[in-house]
This record gives C-alpha cells, sequence and structure tokens, in this order.
C-alpha cells in the first residue's frame, strides 16, 4: 500500500540513484513495519526548474511523500521519517535544509490493492491466510 513519491529537482537523480534510493525506501518501510517489500511503491517526479518555490522564490528542494497505512506508532514513524531524510542526503548530497519528509496515515478500510482491502496494521498474517488463492492468482505470493 504505501506509495512513496519523490519529487526532486530534474537530473538530481540517475536511474541507478532512482534504483537505490527505492530499494532504501523499501526497506526503511518494511524493517520498521514488518509490511511486505511486495506492497512498497515508490515513484520519482522530476520537478524542472522554475517549477518548485519555497517562501516565493525558486528552489531546488527535495519532497519525499509517503501515504502509509494507520496504525503506526509515533515513534515508529518518525524513525521512518529520521531514516528517509539521512538516506536522501547520503545519497543525493542534498542537505537536510533540502528536503522535506512527511507521512501521512489513511485508514486501509479506505484503500484497495490487487482487488483487495488492506487489513489493520497487526492483522496482516490473517489477511494473507484469507487471502492466499486470490494473491497466488494473481502472482502475489508463490505457488
Amino acid at each position: 500500500m504505501p506509495v512513496y513519491q519523490c519529487y526532486n529537482p530534474e537530473g538530481l537523480l540517475t536511474k541507478s540513484v532512482k534504483a537505490t534510493v527505492a530499494a532504501e525506501i523499501t526497506t526503511i518501510h518494511c524493517n520498521a513495519t514488518g509490511a511486505p517489500e511486495l506492497y512498497v511503491n515508490v515513484l520519482f517526479h522530476e520537478t524542472p526548474e522554475g517549477d518548485c518555490f519555497v517562501a516565493g522564490q525558486p528552489s531546488t528542494n527535495s519532497y519525499i511523500f509517503g501515504p502509509i497505512r494507520h496504525g503506526r506508532e509515533l515513534a515508529t514513524r518518525q524513525g521512518m521519517l529520521r531514516d528517509l531524510s539521512e538516506m536522501w542526503t547520503r545519497l543525493t548530497g542534498q542537505s537536510e535544509s533540502e528536503i522535506l519528509v512527511a507521512l501521512n496515515e489513511a485508514d486501509p478500510r479506505n484503500v484497495m490493492e490487487a482487488g483487495l482491502i488492506l487489513p489493520e496494521p497487526g492483522a496482516e498474517q490473517q489477511w494473507f491466510d484469507e487471502n492466499r488463492a486470490r494473491l497466488t492468482e494473481l502472482g502475489f505470493m508463490p505457488t
């Protein structure tokens, strides 16, 4: 379910860096939440020069917005924010002053993936067990 959207100045990230960022976002999310890698989505959006402003002035800031299922502990969410910010600065060379990271919580009852309403955090195993046949049919689980 999580869909991390990364907005960054045009030309900042090579394809290789994007792949590394996507892999690290996936690891950060899965380590913090226990979610399977299969459900972590990462999208990149390049912002052309002159399309990003802060305080009314042109900016080269980057942004990571990540809707996640609600119900995670505050300490977990704040740890994810720190890890995502540190990862971005390490891989891109941008300073912490040039990155904004925000997690938004979504009620899983309002999210559908693979044709299935998502479970509450902590109820994943029961959800996988109940939906194993459908998930296997869709290729989300091994046969």
